[in-house]
């Protein structure tokens, strides 16, 4: 028998003698789960013949029905003892069992469902691994190879990626993801698709978004922000279900008890944009920015990056750029609209810092600011990058530090090129302890030193918080840093490499230098439509299409060119004259289209209601209601979009107006909320697409 409870208009459906979530059904779209048997999953182990007992709702062994308590708006299911899947009742560590009680409150929003997990461990046998919310029986609300889990930072169709093949087969059992499925963590812009403990999972045709509702450090590890955060994705290719659980290991003793925190479940009807909005509202929410975004950062289309040389300047060919060679870069970036200049190498990054850290090699203090001076002249910013969470060789002995992480050169004149374990200079121990006031206090007058005497106001940051914990000390010093430089200078930028702690990130860096370079399983729209100030970087080296992609997405492109065998950055921009090209026509058309990209807030691609031939973005001005959408075509064929803008603006009829990437209209007509538009053209081009309110 199954019990049905109702909040906020969702159908939420458990056996009625297990406790087993069913089913999800929302009215205007296909079920979300069928015949499911998750809710919660307990690693439950005694060593050794008992490693693998677990505690679930269908376990076999020990089974109660648990008690159902509904008063409208909140639902309790209580398991005075959960079932196991392994019989124990000879084993005395497991008597007492486990107490679990799972909690789901409808929220004020009226489309979402608050989950929540206690558990008490009455047993001597300790909880080793807590699954919840394990949501078990996920079947396509389309069909398979349109079900795709998003995620902030990127998606994936764990139908497809996920299926038993013979291919599949032809490795180790227990390392594929077909029967392993596939863990990941939640975390920061670098690496990670699974950005801000949000998900969603669905089709066009509707699905549902989850996120844990906690912002900030741990609340399990005070270590890690977000880290400690992992889903386990997993395909069931018998019954071809899936399986999404947020899993936490854990150690819970006799008497101990667990409380997960509320997570937050949203079904929705069409995709991933209509369920994301309770998540959108608590990130916002928990935002406290030390001061604004500046709106050069807003507006421009972003920046070049130059790796100058890796600190060997002694060796005649171990560098890419002089500090003679400014005025070249300069002017290679004003042809291209670009007028920010990171500089990686310019000079040695230990402390204590000061002129004597300029290669004397290129001319030292003095003819580096000469350079400087002239390209600022220009019109070009100097951001110099800074490594100062590391302690390299140098520092770690000046600070009486005797451990070391290893090598960090990056030279082509070592073997291998990175890490070379004989490259001693950039040997380096990672500052996970940031009580060391010497430390701290020579990075605030690095700092210092590169805005009042260098006059460079712009500082990004390597490895920002790389090791940091919940003391917060690096953020307060930078805190300190931007609210006294925003004084002196208003409008000065702080960018940073964030790696694990976007949640801590997103409050003082305005945008990213990461090592991130265009793949097709890396998307930003949805962390880009939740989070309006930090923009993420992307870079580029020489592919236009790439530029295209970045363009259209609001990233901060980060230029970056070289020439073969050498260093990242080692070209200038015009030595590439299709990817110059590319740079040059982007940057026309952001001037042409800024206040999408500055006012507007991104709907990616959610206007379809079906895929098209092309890569689509898109951004809506709410008070103007007016829409620009990006295409930029995958094929020569005729595009054809077929569009449902109810959801986004009112009215019945709209004026469109699509224009090439060289500026030529190649279409006006009328259109209806759910009509279609088509145009013809050549692959990999870009076409403006604004829609307007019909006059």
């Amino acid at each position: 028998m199954k019990k049905t409870y109702t909040l906020n208009g969702c159908d939420y459906s458990f056996e009625s003698e297990t406790g087993a979530l069913l089913s999800i059904e929302l009215p205007g779209t296909a079920p979300m789960m069928q015949d499911g048997k998750g809710l919660f999953d307990l690693a439950w182990p005694v060593h050794l013949e008992y490693d693998i007992q677990r505690a679930n709702p269908t376990a076999a062994y020990g089974k109660n029905a648990p008690c159902f308590d509904f008063d409208g708006e909140t639902l309790v299911i209580t398991y005075n003892s959960v079932p196991y899947t392994m019989p124990c009742d000879d084993v005395e560590e497991y008597r007492g069992g486990i107490y679990a009680r799972v909690t789901l409150r409808a929220l004020e929003d009226k489309r979402s469902v608050s989950m929540r997990l206690y558990v008490k461990n009455n047993s001597e046998a300790q909880i080793a691994q807590i699954l919840f919310p394990d949501m078990n029986g996920i079947v396509p609300t389309h069909d398979e190879k349109h079900e795709i889990l998003t995620m902030m930072g990127g998606s994936m169709k764990p139908f497809v990626q996920f299926k038993n093949t013979a291919k599949s087969r032809e490795t180790f059992f227990a390392w594929t993801e077909t029967t392993a499925g596939k863990i990941i963590r939640a975390g920061g812009l670098q690496q990670r698709a699974f950005i801000g403990r949000w998900y969603d999972i669905g089709s066009r045709k509707g699905g549902f978004s989850m996120f844990r509702k906690h912002w900030g450090w741990g609340p399990d590890e005070t270590e890690h922000m977000g880290y400690g955060e992992q889903l386990w994705i997993k395909l069931d290719n018998k019954v071809n279900k899936l399986r999404l659980a947020s899993l936490r290991n854990t150690k819970i003793e006799k008497g101990g008890e667990y409380d997960s925190g509320e997570y937050v479940i949203t079904p929705h009807c069409g995709d991933w944009i209509r369920g994301i909005g309770a998540y959108k509202e608590f990130a916002n929410s928990n935002i406290k920015r030390v001061v604004p975004v500046p709106q050069r950062v807003k507006e421009m289309l972003g920046f070049r990056t130059i790796f100058m040389a890796n600190g060997y300047p002694k060796h005649p060919t171990d560098y890419s750029w002089k500090y003679d060679d400014f005025e070249t870069i300069a002017d290679d970036m004003i042809e291209h609209g670009l007028y920010d200049l990171n500089v990686w190498g310019q000079f040695n990054w230990n402390l204590p810092f000061g002129k004597h850290r300029f290669y004397s090699e290129w001319g030292g203090f003095d003819n580096w600011k000469k350079n400087a001076d002239k390209i600022r002249e220009k019109g070009i910013i100097i951001t110099p990058l800074v490594s100062w969470i590391s302690a390299w060789e140098e520092t770690a002995r000046h600070l009486g530090i005797e451990k070391r992480s290893g090598s960090w050169a990056e030279t082509p004149e070592a073997i291998p090129m990175f890490a070379a374990p004989y490259c001693d200079r950039w040997g380096c121990f990672q500052m996970h302890d940031h009580s060391n006031e010497q430390w701290k206090q020579e990075i605030r007058e690095g700092l210092r030193f590169l805005r009042d005497e260098c006059g460079c106001h712009d500082i990004c940051w390597d490895q920002y918080v790389l090791g940091d914990n919940s003391d917060d000390s690096i953020h307060d010093l930078i805190n300190e840093f931007r609210l006294e430089t925003e004084e002196m200078y208003p409008g000065s930028a702080f960018s940073s490499e964030s790696t694990l702690y976007y949640e801590s990130d997103v409050d003082n860096t305005d945008f990213t230098w990461n090592w991130l370079y265009w793949n097709e399983k890396r998307d930003y729209r949805p962390y880009l439509h939740v989070i309006e100030t930090l923009r993420p970087n992307m870079n580029v080296d020489s592919t236009p299409l790439y530029v295209k992609y970045i363009f259209m997405d609001n990233l901060m492109m980060n230029v970056y060119p070289s020439r073969p065998e050498e260093y990242n950055g080692s070209a200038l921009i015009s030595e590439y004259p299709e990817f110059s090209a590319a740079v040059k026509t982007c940057g026309e058309l952001r001037k042409k289209y800024l206040s999408y990209f500055t006012e507007g807030t991104m709907i990616s691609d959610c206007v379809l209601s079906d895929d098209a031939n092309c890569r689509l973005t898109g951004y809506l001005k709410k008070e103007e209601e007016n829409i620009l959408l990006i295409a930029c075509k995958y094929n020569d064929e005729d595009t054809v979009l077929s569009l449902d803008l109810s959801d986004f603006v009112n009215g019945d009829e709209f004026d469109a107006r699509i224009e090439n990437e060289a500026g030529e209209t190649v279409f006006t007509g009328r259109i209806g909320k759910a009509d279609s538009i088509s145009f013809s053209g050549k692959a990999e081009e870009l076409y403006m697409i604004e829609i307007t309110k019909a006059v």
